[in-house]
């Protein structure tokens, strides 16, 4: 049963980068539908009993992350909540940080470095900037890229499923 239900869940994420377009208005929807499915295919070291999802900044997904929560994953629970600064942020698992927060990227990431933290973005050349995950839109599907070496640095692993399927950056 098990083993059906990672059948089933590995083709709902694959789903998700299927070529069909998305509706722009649905954006955030499917970022929140990859946010959940990364906590799937990344390993932290963390024993924790919940991963916990900070946003940092304005909420670009209209609460969409909240359906999520508290939902079982793995054996742990999601939580989800707003949070103020990278201080406040190294408790989280997941950290998305929002556009209106662009102006304080290097700072937020600096003061991340090495914390077991994922770090995801829509900003432009966030990956470029020393984030983990960057959102695109490419032809009006979402596309993500992966800094390999950034994941390394906060001793976080993407599993060879999730890599297939990003674009890469890194050694």
């Amino acid at each position: 049963m098990d083993l059906l239900k990672r059948l089933m869940a590995l083709a709902l994420f694959f789903g998700l980068l299927s070529p069909l377009a998305w509706p722009a208005s649905r954006e955030h929807e499917v970022r929140a539908a990859f946010i959940y499915n990364f906590l799937r295919y990344i390993e932290w070291r963390s024993t924790k009993n919940a991963y916990s999802v900070g946003i940092l900044g304005e909420d670009p997904f209209d609460g969409g992350l909240e359906q999520f929560q508290h939902k079982p994953l793995a054996g742990k629970t999601i939580t989800v909540r707003a949070v103020k600064s990278a201080k406040e942020a190294r408790g989280c698992d997941v950290l998305f940080i929002s556009s209106t927060e662009a102006d304080k990227l290097e700072g937020t990431l600096a003061a991340l470095k090495g914390a077991p933290v994922l770090t995801i973005s829509d900003l432009p050349s966030f990956v470029d900037r020393g984030g983990q995950i960057g959102f695109m839109a490419e032809r009006n599907r979402i596309r993500f890229i992966v800094n390999t070496d950034a994941l390394a640095a906060s001793e976080l692993k993407a599993s060879s499923n999730l890599l297939k399927l990003a674009i890469l950056k890194g050694s």
